[in-house]
């Protein structure tokens, strides 16, 4: 039974490790031939941008956000996407950051509410990459920041509820795991633990003796 045990757990292991170096494999291919055809390209017709992220295989806004939400541009299957899925989470996570901000920044400056730049630039270790998300989601995100300056208490629920919403299906649509929720990342925590009128209030859990009774007129 042991000998099974090891057997299974070594070819599961093999299966692992070939697929993993199949994986990585299939990117740098792509990636190759993703220059040769830049190269091959009449220069009038492609201009790429020297400081653009490679990693993503010349996928680029909407393009890349239909690659991610599962739609598989021509050319490219399942297995070629696997692996960019991890480094998405970071330009799509920066895009959301960086439309919050900019509602904040334009209520900050006295500005009326616009819509969002779509696509944005978003900065990666390699480059910048072009990022898209559906405009209502842009908007909903861009919305909560503008409106979280000054916030009362009851609007920054109502904040929260909604750009927790727009974000938490973004990372559905694109099967990324949500690590936090990000109206506590961006929007402000409040630091009181309790509301001051309530402690004001009788402690009622103490039972009325008939002497209090007969202190009330």
């Amino acid at each position: 039974m042991t000998t099974v045990l090891l057997l299974a757990v070594f070819f599961g292991t093999a299966a692992a490790i070939v697929l993993i170096i199949y994986l990585i494999d299939r990117v740098n291919i792509l990636e190759k031939m993703t220059l040769e055809n830049r190269l091959s390209a009449p220069e009038d017709t492609v201009k790429p941008d020297p400081n653009a992220d490679s990693v993503f295989l010349g996928l680029s806004g909407k393009i890349l956000w239909d690659a991610m939400s599962g739609k598989t541009p021509e050319g490219f299957n399942d297995n070629d996407l696997v692996a960019l899925k991890s480094r998405y989470e970071h330009v799509l996570t920066k895009h959301i950051e960086l439309v919050f901000k900019e509602g904040v920044t334009d209520r900050q400056q006295g500005k009326a509410a616009a819509k969002p730049k779509l696509p944005a630039s978003i900065k990666t270790l390699r480059g910048t990459i072009d990022s898209w998300i559906p405009p209502q989601h842009a908007s909903a995100i861009y919305k909560a920041g503008f409106e979280s300056i000054d916030a009362s208490e009851i609007d920054s629920v109502r904040i929260a509820s909604y750009l927790d919403d727009s974000t938490e299906l973004l990372f559905s649509r694109t099967d990324i795991a949500l690590r936090q929720a990000f109206s506590e990342k961006l929007l402000p925590q409040s630091q009181d633990g309790g509301d001051p009128a309530l402690d004001e209030l009788p402690d009622l859990s103490t039972p009325v003796t008939d002497s209090d009774n007969d202190s009330i007129v």
